[in-house]
């Protein structure tokens, strides 16, 4: 059920980015803030195993 929750707000935030016009700039910050994430958990699974 949090799962949910949370994937459906992060729909709407990024909706209200979409309209707020801050797309270009959000999405990448987005973005970079994704592939740090993924790599942590890449070296926190290598490293764990």
């Amino acid at each position: 059920l949090s799962f949910s929750e949370g994937i459906s707000n992060t729909h709407l935030s990024l909706e209200s980015m979409r309209s707020s016009g801050l797309t270009k700039k959000s999405m990448s910050v987005m973005a970079a803030g994704a592939k740090m994430v993924t790599i942590n958990l890449c070296l926190f699974f290598s490293l764990g195993s």
